[in-house]
Order: structure tokens, then sequence, then C-alpha cells
């Protein structure tokens, strides 16, 4: 199998970003998944063209490039790898089963799932055109400054005549824009039930904060 000198960290990363279906913040890792992905390792998969990284001020953020997806869809059915430990073989055995029920329903593959829910969905151009320059007209009004971190919720509560629906949908979108960042909250216990309740589901992950620019 190719790449198969890959480390039991570099197979996680790709495992996870495969979950994730977006591009995530390399300190995500770290702080929600307690995978540390250290700058060599990260450059080799990049070299592999396993994922593309991009660098914002000092933040680098990674997702899964089209020979990672590929990667990923070999694993259904691999051997677990040597060194993956326990927690590595439940993750092989919950790809496995979870492929094995998506073959008896005659649907996608698990990495087709994932990058399925990953998507952004379909919205109106010109609504949405509309809605995200209210986002960043209030991101900009509630901002110390291009980057600051906002919460969701302020930004909803800004943008209360908003349909909730339209709303989240626009967010996703934006989530994929090279100056803007849609994050968890890294401290859970923090969190209050207002957090709870603005916050967006963007692939399988429900996120609390928004930077935009500069």
């Amino acid at each position: 199998m190719p790449d198969d000198d890959l480390t039991p960290v570099q197979r996680s990363v790709l495992l996870i970003l495969m979950a994730e279906a977006q591009e995530v913040a390399n300190a995500h890792l770290t702080s929600t998944w307690k995978v540390e992905l250290k700058k060599e390792r990260r450059d080799d998969l990049a070299k592999r063209g396993l994922i593309k990284v991009r660098r914002e001020r000092n933040r680098y953020h990674i997702e899964l490039d089209e020979r990672g997806w590929f990667w990923c869809s070999e694993q259904n059915g691999a051997e677990v790898p040597r060194g993956m430990g326990h927690g590595g073989a439940a993750a092989y055995a919950m790809l496995a089963g979870l492929q094995r029920s998506l073959g008896h329903l005659g649907k996608a593959t698990v990495p087709e799932l994932f990058a399925r829910l990953g998507e952004s969905p379909a919205v109106g151009a010109t609504a949405s055109t509309d809605v995200e320059a209210q986002v960043r007209k209030a991101y900009q009004a509630l901002a110390a400054g291009p980057g600051s971190w906002i919460k969701l919720a302020d930004i909803r509560s800004a943008l209360g005549g908003l349909a909730r629906s339209e709303l989240d949908q626009v967010l996703v979108a934006m989530n994929r824009a090279s100056d803007v960042s849609i994050v968890p909250e890294s401290n859970q216990k923090a969190l209050t039930d207002r957090d709870r309740a603005a916050a967006v589901q963007i692939g399988n992950q429900y996120k609390h904060l928004i930077a935009i620019g500069p």
C-alpha cells in the first residue's frame, strides 16, 4: 500500500481530517483531538500531496488534498497498521463497520459520506452575498480589529432579523473563504447556554467563534 511508512500520528491526522471534511487549524488537532502534528510531519504530508497547508499569520490550517481523500478510501477494510495502539485499532474497526453498513444500504463509501457532510448547502447567489455582507459588517462593528475572535452568539444577536437556517448556510459557505475562520471554543467548560444555542454545525462539529481578516 502506498505511504505505508506514515507514522501513527500522521495516519490519525488524515483520518481526523476525513471526519472533519473541511479545513481545520493545526492547533485544533491538539486542543480537540489531542494529536500533535509537528512541523516535520506536517511538511511531509504536504510533500506527499496528502494535505494542503495554508498559513494565516502565525496559524496553520490544513485539509485533505485529493490524494489524501484517496488514501483514506484505501483504509476501508485495511489491516490495522503496526504502532497504532488500541485507539487506532478502534478507529479502523469503526471505519470497517461503517463501510459495511453503507455497503448494505447501497450508499457511498466512508470518505464520500464525510465529504458530502462537509459540502456547503446550496443557497441563492444574490441572497447569500447579501447575508455575507451583513455578517462582515456586524463582525467589523463588534471586533477590536481584523482577525479578532468574536462569538457567533454576538453575530446572531446583531443580525436578529435573519432566519437561523439562512445565516447558518452562509456561515458554512464563508468558512471556506481564505480570510474567514470559524472554530469551536477550545475551553468547552466556558461555553454558556447562549453560546451552545448559537453554534453552527460545520461537518460533524459545532463551532462558536469567528475571525475575519485581515
